[in-house]
């Protein structure tokens, strides 16, 4: 859809705007002060050792209150797990809340400014007219009119007609007059609306990097909680094995395997991360030679069309297995769903805009990252369900959202490159269907990802 908007839709825009804005600034009152709907969760210090649990099966009484034990440190691990997702999942929608009221304050900024500077120019041409007719009139010679008539009464009737034609000039004059400061006021009301709007801007920008802050560390808590989780919760149901069931087992041989477990689990994800490398190199495959049948028949229907051979066309690129090289590579293979701008939101049936592009792909399908860089964020984000956010430096970061539930593949703060599989295509959060949503961002200001890809060598979709 268009960015341009129309006066009809304007309207509720800006309402839903202000209401957004307060709202946000409502919600970030409450987390920049430190009140949360909920706190962030205590994590369990102490564990029994084995020694603990050897001692306890000397008698019945000792097992079953050691296995009790045991089970209630299971359950605070559960539930400080489940607090942990929830604070992120509760802060991940405040900031999407926040950059959405930031996105839409910086395109009406835009907006504003594009406008004060149309009307700034109609305004210097209509002062230059208004110059050049004044001008006009005085390399014409203003004659005196009354003079004339006093020396020349016999030419009365002509001068008369004179005088009509200059009433009619000076109408004219004053019209050039009142459109040049028309001008110059409209021009002055947009550049006082630009400015106020750039203010908003400033404050809703500070807002949403307040917001991200705080759910980049809930982000962070949550999943060191789960893995808090899943690390001691095996040692603690072994030990109650122990306790319980008469399993004969020592502190060596439980590490051993673990050791083993580990080895084993990281063969399967080196076996997943491959399959995925293949699939995605298969799918870069399958789109250059679908944009390669594309352009021949472009080129012959061209050629065909001409009546010669000549006239073929260069095509388009994108991105295969491999970045390109700009050091960009295609985020996700698929087709272009939805573009950058304002639209009918799918889900919500809003007017609102759209800060990135929808890639349609099939759910599980990899999403690489788009060039090298830094993860910033991983978990929830609102309505964007699971996010992942890259800092590329010097300002730029690319966003993947709607990530299957289980499918993110990276860690806030890990290092990753161009092509490397970082999560897999899902529809969380406010999706109708599997697809990647895409967004570039420079200084936090989302732009178009569309030119700027293919700028790089490659083409969304």
């Amino acid at each position: 859809m268009s960015r341009s908007t129309t006066t009809s839709a304007a309207a509720p825009r800006r309402a839903r705007w202000t209401a957004l804005v307060a709202g946000v600034a409502a919600a970030l009152l409450l987390v920049t002060t430190g009140v949360t709907a909920t706190e962030r969760p205590a994590f369990a210090v102490t564990y029994p050792s084995w020694d603990d649990v050897l001692d306890a099966r000397k008698n019945v009484s000792g097992a079953k209150a050691k296995a009790d034990e045991i089970r209630a440190l299971i359950q605070q691990l559960a539930d400080a797990s489940a607090a942990a997702q929830a604070e992120a999942q509760r802060l991940g929608t405040l900031f999407e809340e926040a950059q959405l009221a930031f996105d839409e304050a910086s395109f009406q900024a835009d907006e504003l400014q594009r406008k004060s500077d149309e009307a700034a120019a109609k305004a210097e041409e209509s002062r230059l007219r208004a110059g050049q007719f004044v001008a006009e009139l005085s390399r014409a010679g203003g004659a005196d009119l009354s003079a004339s008539l006093f020396t020349n009464p016999d030419q009365a009737e002509s001068l008369l007609s004179r005088l009509g034609y200059a009433s009619k000039i000076s109408e004219q004059a004053e019209g050039i007059y009142d459109a040049a400061m028309r001008d110059q006021q409209t021009a002055q009301s947009f550049a006082d609306q630009a400015v106020v709007a750039k203010q908003k801007r400033e404050e809703l920008r500070i807002a949403a990097e307040a917001a991200f802050q705080q759910a980049q560390e809930a982000a962070a808590a949550a999943a060191a909680a789960v893995a808090a989780e899943e690390e001691n919760k095996r040692r603690l149901e072994v030990q109650i094995q122990v306790l319980e069931e008469d399993l004969v087992i020592t502190e060596a041989e439980y590490q051993e395997g673990e050791r083993k477990r580990k080895e084993e689990e990281a063969r399967r994800k080196a076996a997943e991360e491959a399959r995925l490398r293949e699939e995605r190199r298969r799918a870069a495959e399958a789109a250059a030679a679908a944009e390669a049948a594309a352009a021949a028949e472009a080129a012959a229907r061209a050629a065909q069309n001409a009546g010669s051979s000549s006239g073929g066309g260069g095509g388009g690129g994108g991105g295969g297995g491999a970045p390109a090289a700009s050091g960009w590579a295609q985020p996700a293979y698929g087709w272009i769903s939805s573009h950058y701008g304002y639209r009918i939101h799918p889900v919500y049936g809003t007017y609102r805009l759209h800060t990135g592009t929808d890639v349609a792909a099939s759910c599980g399908q990899p999403i690489a990252a788009a060039a090298g860089g830094t993860v910033t964020y991983a978990g929830w984000n609102g309505t964007y369900g699971n996010f992942v956010m890259i800092n590329h430096g010097n300002g730029l970061t690319t966003g993947y959202a709607h990530i299957s539930n289980g499918g993110i593949r990276v860690d806030f703060g890990q290092s990753v490159s161009a092509g490397q599989t970082i999560a897999l295509v899902g529809t969380t959060g406010a999706s109708n269907g599997c697809h990647l949503h895409f967004e570039v961002r420079t200084n936090g200001n989302a732009i178009d990802p569309a030119p700027f890809m293919a700028a790089r060598g490659v083409y969304l979709g």
